[in-house]
């Protein structure tokens, strides 16, 4: 895998744009470049962040109506201690294919 978008650099992305916006399936696919997004907001819910996830319906680009998951980061979500300098999170740690649910389905 690139190492632009393994597994702790999507985690990281995802966590970054929670941190901005709400997002849906859709729109995390196109602007992250993420494409099992459950996954990766997995990822960043086991280092303790709160997302709440509401389902939707949203038009696709090609149209057609598509029941998607919108994810929030919920305020006052408390993350674990500080394990990495720049936000907190063992970002190393989300690389073991352990924690990956990428080909389990």
């Amino acid at each position: 895998m690139n190492a632009l978008n393994s597994t702790a650099v999507q985690c990281k992305r995802t966590l970054n744009f929670l941190h901005t916006c709400t997002f849906g399936t859709l729109t995390v696919r196109k602007e992250l470049d993420v494409i099992n997004t459950s996954a990766r907001v997995m990822g960043v819910l086991k280092r303790g962040f709160g997302i709440k996830t509401i389902e939707i319906d949203r038009p696709s680009d090609c149209g057609g109506i598509h029941r998607v998951t919108c994810y929030v980061l919920e305020v006052g979500a408390v993350a674990p201690a500080p394990t990495d300098k720049t936000d907190g999170i063992n970002w190393k740690e989300t690389d073991k294919s352990e924690n990956s649910m990428e080909g389990s389905l």
